[in-house]
């Protein structure tokens, strides 16, 4: 498990969500197993509480949407969900986390604050209960046998970027400016793009902590941008922060989309949050893993019974939070005796 490197694993689950999606939606088993089996708990550790409460939503409609299209079974087997609510702390995060394992739930899928994952890898690993991440993981977590990622690594977003810059840019010569808010997210994401990218790539500029989402708070950090002279900019900030970032370039003569173009992570444009932004984010761009317009059936397919069910679009979390069914269907479907231990 630990020779096998992690992109590879993505690449693999995601194949297997892809081919439990096309099942799902056409209204068929996923294997050839019995009409009924033993039934089974599995764990949803999602954010009912604090600022991740939204993506919290669009992992649970996602997993559910997975059951409800599979009669609320996965391998066969009646699923009963243990919901429990991870709150925006590491700590409450893992004490929901513990209440889960005391359920003794077979599997445990959610997640959706990265800080989480490091915190609880080794209390995972001892109680080897799988947890399948459907959120951005970090990609400096050493592997875990127990932990599964349905969703990316917490810097693919830069270094997507990165490599499209380097073909626009010069091969990487063209001026990039960096700016992102202080922690460890931030800091693998600057050092995603700055590695793939190239000498063009300035130093980042790193916000106070305790910074507002007003163009005045961000005056003197587009100043400096504004001085270096980019032709991009590459920005880590809180989705409420980005317009008001946007706005205090334009004071200073860039433009976006004009004088000088802005990217950013994927995961502030998911679900509700494209809405929050509005219409000074024209200009911005983003790179993501999934997007609802994706032309292909099973995306299509997989949208309009979202939407139908929801009356809302599916976000990327919700895509892997459906995928980590599918890959928990496609094991239980293997485990062919009456009863199944999370191992």
């Amino acid at each position: 498990m630990d020779g096998l490197d992690r992109r590879r694993l993505l690449g693999l689950l995601t194949g297997v969500g892809v081919a439990g999606m096309t099942g799902g939606l056409a209204g068929c088993s996923t294997a050839d197993t019995p009409a009924e089996r033993g039934g089974v708990s599995i764990g949803l550790l999602v954010p009912a509480t604090g600022a991740n409460k939204e993506v919290g939503a669009d992992l649970e409609l996602g997993f559910k949407l997975y059951l409800d299209l599979h009669g609320g079974k996965l391998g066969g087997r009646p699923v009963r969900v243990e919901t429990a609510d991870e709150g925006e702390s590491a700590e409450s995060g893992a004490a929901a986390l513990a209440s889960l394992h005391q359920a003794e739930v077979l599997a445990v899928v959610g997640v959706a604050n990265p800080e989480l994952l490091p915190a609880v890898r080794d209390r995972v690993e001892e109680a080897k209960v799988p947890l399948l991440a459907a959120y951005a993981a970090p990609a400096a977590m050493p592997s875990a046998p127990f932990i599964w990622r349905t969703s990316y690594l917490s810097d693919e977003p830069a270094r997507a970027i990165a490599h499209y810059l380097r073909r626009r840019l010069g091969n990487g010569t063209g001026r990039v400016s960096l700016i992102t808010i202080p922690g460890a997210a931030g800091t693998e994401l600057m050092l995603g793009f700055t590695g793939v990218y190239g000498g063009g790539a300035q130093e980042p500029v790193v916000v106070k902590s305790d910074i507002g989402p007003a163009a005045a708070e961000y005056a003197t950090y587009a100043t400096r941008i504004a001085g270096r002279k980019p032709k991009a900019v590459f920005c880590n900030l809180p989705g409420s922060h980005v317009v008001a970032f946007m706005a205090a370039l334009a004071d200073e003569g860039l433009r976006p989309g004009r004088d000088v173009e802005v990217y950013a992570p994927g995961g502030i444009a998911e679900g509700a949050a494209i809405d929050e932004l509005g219409d000074g984010a024209r200009g911005l761009f983003t790179a993501m893993y999934y997007s609802t317009d994706l032309s292909n059936r099973t995306n299509q397919a997989f949208s309009s019974e979202y939407r139908t069910r929801f009356q809302r679009s599916p976000s990327a979390f919700s895509v892997a939070a459906y995928d980590a069914a599918a890959v928990l269907d496609q094991a239980l479907a293997q485990a062919r005796d009456d009863t199944v231990s999370a191992q």
